[in-house]
């Protein structure tokens, strides 16, 4: 009968556990220095290790050919609890056996000595299922056992296991295993298997297992009986159902163009074929927190899981946008995500989501973004000013039109002397052009022969270029110029011109407009 490779390659000896040094190490210096504890707790998420280790411990402590805490693997005892001869060693499933009469019977078997082995072993695994009387019933044997007997206690949730039983353990955490291990696992179980394996799906693989090495290799299975000998991408995306990487390129630029027609039409496309929705909006999230990671961590590439040409990809994508349209977008989806398995219709959600994703407006009134909500609230509060002011006039139809920010007062003369006078030079501002560059050679060309200073909280430009200037008036410039520094130096810097021309400008029409609305007695705020 065939065996599926979770089992078939199930580790036998502690080396051969992948990811959790911290446990089999210490495990392994116990049994050699025979300071074996009476009680163990394993914990830690599901496919890491426990009950592979359990079992490992529960023949080493039982091997009549022990090598350096590890079990031989090939005497009586190791094969009979192997195969399940041997009745010494008992497993329990707490989920089913999770009464006051369960425990009692355990008690009970355990005051009979082992009749092959030299320790009676239990081994109980989601020990958290147990009812609360069920651990009473356990604590005075779990404290004080006979001499020929061990117990080992496995669970995913530790936080649900009284503190008097927590008190009697040795306790053992295991973590999630790192995607590099499980993909060079994945590896060398498909070349015992006469398989190919690509370098690019195995890591899919791993990220989709998300610290299992179980979940991986499972998942390994399902795609070794799709393909015929050769495992890609492809063939991984295709076995787990996920969208192709290309899809949530095309969705997150349909979303910065604000074109939630196209969106909708790759939703149809992907539910024609059988994509689950509830999926996609979690591969959405996924990309858009690379996205986050790119845009705020100097080295993401350690964290990220791709291949190095989607990374160049998504690193293309995130300098694109704006870090609180990534966020925004990101709890707009986990809150689709969350209707959905509350029972929401999931294409529906999903289309709805794109339209929020697409316009503000409809992601405020739902309360998804508060950033938006307080800006609405601030216009509808100058408006509400200019209704009720008493002297507005017919002469100035505008103003009730229009809600205007009062751009940012220039730094009078003997503060810019101040500044000028502190100001030491931003050796890093060739970095910011350069940023600047990917992002429109154009205007980074504006930039070409500029300096930069830091004094105080700003960052002040100089540039014989009116040009440079003209480009950090407008705000989505300016607020990527801001959001560059901010990476490189990771603090928030105004930003100002080192020296003003001394001539006099010409009046300029915005602040005509703005010094007429506070003769009128409005209220505007400065920004």
């Amino acid at each position: 009968m065939y065996r599926v490779l979770y089992r078939k390659y199930r580790p036998r000896f502690f080396a051969d556990v992948i990811g959790q040094r911290q446990v089999t190490d210490t495990l392994k210096n116990e049994l050699e220095s025979g300071r074996l504890a009476h009680a163990y707790l394993f914990t830690g998420s599901r496919g890491t290790g426990k009950t592979t280790c359990s079992k490992i411990l529960s023949k080493a402590v039982n091997c009549l050919n022990p090598h350096n805490g590890d079990p031989c693997g090939e005497c009586e005892i190791c094969r009979g609890i192997d195969d399940g001869t041997i009745l010494d060693v008992v497993e329990i499933d707490a989920a089913s056996n999770n009464g006051v009469e369960d425990i009692r019977t355990l008690r009970e078997e355990a005051n009979f000595t082992p009749a092959r082995t030299k320790y009676r072993v239990y081994i109980i695994d989601e020990v958290h299922m147990l009812s609360i009387g069920a651990f009473n019933a356990l604590l005075k044997t779990l404290e004080e056992p006979p001499g020929y007997v061990l117990f080992i206690l496995a669970t995913t949730e530790v936080h649900k296991i009284p503190a008097t039983i927590l008190s009697r353990c040795q306790r053992f955490d295991f973590h999630r295993i790192s995607p590099e291990d499980i993909a060079q696992r994945l590896r060398f179980v498909c070349e015992q298997e006469n398989v190919i394996i690509d370098d690019e799906a195995a890591l899919l693989v791993a990220g989709i297992a998300d610290g299992a090495m179980r979940d991986a290799l499972s998942l390994l299975d399902q795609c070794m009986g799709r393909s015929e000998g050769h495992i890609t991408e492809e063939t991984v995306r295709l076995t787990a159902g996920l969208a192709d990487k290309s899809h949530l390129i095309r969705i997150t630029d349909s979303v910065r163009a604000h074109d939630s027609a196209a969106i909708i039409e790759m939703i149809d496309e992907l539910y024609k074929n059988s994509k689950d929705m509830a999926r996609l909006c979690e591969e959405l999230i996924e990309h858009y927190r690379e996205l986050m990671l790119i845009k705020t961590m100097k080295q993401p590439r350690n964290i990220i899981i791709m291949s190095e040409s989607e990374f160049q990809n998504a690193h293309e994508q995130a300098m694109s946008i704006q870090l609180s349209d990534i966020v925004r977008a990101i709890g707009i989806l986990q809150s689709a995500q969350e209707k959905m398995l509350r029972g929401a219709n999931r294409r529906i959600e999903m289309e709805m989501t794109a339209v929020k994703l697409c316009s503000a407006e409809a992601a405020a009134v739902v309360g998804t973004d508060p950033a938006v909500e307080k800006r609405v609230a601030a216009i509808e509060k100058v408006l509400a000013s200019l209704k009720n002011s008493p002297q507005r006039t017919e002469a100035k139809p505008a103003a009730r039109q229009r809600t205007m920010l009062a751009p940012a007062k220039r730094p009078g003369a003997d503060e810019m002397e101040k500044l000028r006078s502190n100001a030491v030079a931003f050796s890093r501002w060739p970095e910011v052009v350069e940023e600047i560059s990917k992002y429109s050679p154009t205007v980074a060309a504006g930039f070409s022969g500029s300096k930069a200073y830091i004094s105080g909280r700003y960052i002040l430009v100089d540039s014989d270029k009116d040009i440079c200037f003209e480009c950090l008036r407008k705000a989505e410039l300016r607020d990527k110029v801001r959001e560059t520094v901010r990476q490189l130096t990771g603090e928030e810097y105004k930003l100002g011109r080192y020296s003003y021309p001394d001539e006099k400008k010409e009046d300029d029409p915005l602040d005509s407009f703005i010094n007429d609305l506070k003769a009128s007695g409005v209220n505007v705020e400065e920004n």
